[in-house]
């Protein structure tokens, strides 16, 4: 009994071997190692094999030829697609009325925007905010050559596909980048006056916000009616941390302010936060800076 249990487990372990797919190459002493029956089954096995092997050999030369019949035949649509578009590409080229000694100066355009903005987006917030103008006038420059025909050339496609993405983060940056308080300027062109100004789109929209830009700007203004052309006034955006008192003003006054508090009432805020510079809430000076406490 234990004689069978052991030649089952033998059988077990040499069958696998000569069973699978495909074969395991046995050296000389491998092969006088097996008994007879396992000669038979391994060279059976070998037999197999080599049949499998001829079998695939037919079937890769048949492939082959076949092969080799598509490959020439796919070669010639790709040279009949190329010419196509060669005359469709040179079509292109004609009517944008650009040539090839162009496409130098097209890739030049390409990587001095590149660097342009690799160069801002190696800058810190506070650094990239304070070079505002630059950058948006970069992006300008950019939005101008990008409605050029150099732009449209289709060999470029990838490359403004790529700088468009680059150029709307850097927009997404600079705007992320913007403080909670900042001031822009305006240049003063004939037939301004402060209401005038303040109502434009693009200042505040809004003629009755006038005295924001007359306030920020009383070093320059001494009357709100008298502004003159080329004048270069600054346009407060957001809430100020810190407010310059000028003459006739108290507490009350300026946290009645909009770009304040827009409450007298809330007076006691700015004298609490400023007690080191007001003994008494009743007497400020002139040229005196207080902190403008914000949640």
């Amino acid at each position: 009994m234990k004689k069978i249990i052991i030649i089952s487990i033998v059988a077990v372990l040499i069958i696998p071997v000569i069973l699978q797919s495909k074969v395991v190459y046995l050296n000389e002493e491998e092969y006088k190692k097996l008994k007879k029956k396992e000669r038979l089954h391994y060279w059976e096995n070998l037999e197999n094999e080599l049949a499998d092997n001829q079998m695939r050999k037919a079937d890769a030369l048949a492939n082959s030829e076949k092969y080799s019949t598509r490959i020439d035949e796919l070669r010639k649509e790709l040279n009949r697609v190329d010419n196509e578009y060669d005359v469709v590409h040179k079509g292109i080229l004609d009517y944008l009325g650009v040539t090839q000694g162009d496409f130098a100066s097209i890739q030049e355009r390409i990587n001095y925007f590149n660097n342009e903005v690799t160069n801002w987006n190696n800058l810190s917030d506070k650094e990239l905010w304070k070079a505002k103008k630059s950058v948006r006038e970069l992006v300008a420059e950019y939005n101008e050559y990008r409605q050029s025909k150099y732009a449209k050339v289709p060999d470029f496609r990838a490359e403004f596909s790529d700088l468009d993405n680059k150029i709307a983060n850097l927009e997404s940056t600079l705007e992320a980048a913007k403080p909670k308080y900042y001031e822009d300027t305006y240049t003063i062109v004939r037939g301004d006056w402060l209401s005038k100004i303040s109502g434009y789109s693009f200042i505040y929209d809004d003629y009755k916000k006038w005295p924001i830009i007359f306030r920020a700007n009383r070093d320059i203004i001494k009357d709100p009616n008298l502004i003159y052309p080329n004048q270069i006034i600054k346009i407060p955006r957001g809430l100020p941390n810190a407010w310059k008192v000028y003459k006739g003003e108290c507490l009350w006054r300026i946290a009645s302010y909009p770009e304040v508090y827009g409450n007298a009432v809330q007076w006691p805020l700015i004298y609490r936060a400023n007690k080191d510079q007001i003994k008494d809430p009743d007497l400020i000076y002139p040229n005196q800076i207080f902190e403008i406490p914000r949640d």
